[in-house]
């Protein structure tokens, strides 16, 4: 291997190292679950195939709410497990795919 090839692959690999943070800090917080919209109470509260998950105030999810519907298949990413009350809701979309 020449000098200017190692050279150059030093450079990428230092370039890809120090990308990795900014790749990591967009991806999102918690869990995403995929299901069918049961439920709308409000701003506060959305039920997807029969679970209630509390809507994090002043976050994406909040704003999006009022245009969710019952029966449509959407994507929830919750700021935590889905096993534990403490997670709420901070995203909502419909889901696209099969």
């Amino acid at each position: 291997m020449s000098g200017r090839t190692m050279i150059t692959g030093m450079i990428a690999a230092v370039g890809f190292v120090l990308s990795a943070p900014a790749v990591l800090a967009n991806r999102p917080i918690g869990t995403t679950i995929t299901g069918t919209v049961t439920a709308v109470s409000g701003t506060e509260w959305l039920t997807v195939d029969g679970r209630m998950y509390r809507v994090k105030a002043g976050s994406a999810a909040a704003a999006a709410l009022p245009q969710v519907r019952p029966g449509e298949v959407v994507d929830v990413t919750l700021d935590g497990a889905p096993t534990t009350s403490a997670s709420e809701v901070i995203a909502v979309s419909p889901h696209s795919g099969g």
